[in-house]
């Protein structure tokens, strides 16, 4: 078996992880991935399989030459894997590990936490981040499931659950046309609700002319 070395003054690798491509069960209207997910005709035959993720485990941590290893699991929507891909995941980080310390985050658009997915969470240590464009106002606008309703209260139910369970988590709001001029309504609401953490993805869309083919 090949062993990596711990290097001093080396930068850590980070690769981010996608158990279940492209799907989810909602359909932002600003969301990349919509188009990806209609590539497939069954979704769920092309999610991450027990054998590759193995393979990946123990390759990812073997080529770390620090002993700290983060795994950031992201979607699509990654609930859509089921607890036990999770449980299956640490079990081989566990096995694999090689001395080193293993992390895990994941981010989720909070509509599918559970008590028992919260209870996992708080006793493995694991950040969680979920995408909630602030205020009911703005964040229903363009996060909407697939029949197109609004996805606001069951992703406060979700983030109610965390809290409820101790579990550490931060929030990742996407700042578009609809709620870009509120700054002091999303510090509010954030605020309120106990957000310890916001990360904001702002959407560039590039605008291609005939020279960029």
């Amino acid at each position: 078996m090949k062993t990596s070395t711990f290097a001093p003054f080396a930068k850590p690798l980070y690769v981010m992880v996608k158990p279940v491509g492209a799907v989810c069960n909602l359909a932002c209207d600003y969301c990349y991935y919509l188009e990806k997910a209609n590539l497939y005709k069954d979704n769920l035959k092309h999610v991450m399989s027990d054998e590759l993720l193995e393979k990946f485990i123990d390759e990812y941590i073997n080529s770390q030459t620090m002993p700290q290893v983060l795994f950031t699991w992201h979607g699509g929507e990654t609930l859509m894997r089921p607890l036990s891909f999770y449980k299956k995941a640490m079990e081989l980080q566990k096995k694999y590990a090689r001395g080193r310390t293993i992390d895990n985050c994941i981010q989720t658009n909070g509509t599918m936490l559970t008590d028992e997915w919260c209870e996992f969470f708080r006793e493995n240590n694991w950040l969680v981040g979920v995408s909630i464009d602030g205020p009911q106002e703005f964040h229903d606008e363009y996060r909407k499931n697939k029949m197109g309703k609004p996805s606001f209260v069951k992703v406060m139910q979700g983030i109610n659950l965390l809290k409820k369970h101790g579990v550490e988590w931060n929030a990742m709001a996407v700042i578009n046309d609809f709620n870009a001029d509120y700054p002091l309504d999303f510090y509010r609401f954030f605020k309120e609700i106990g957000g310890q953490y916001i990360q904001f993805a702002p959407i560039v869309e590039r605008i291609l002319s005939h020279d960029d083919g």
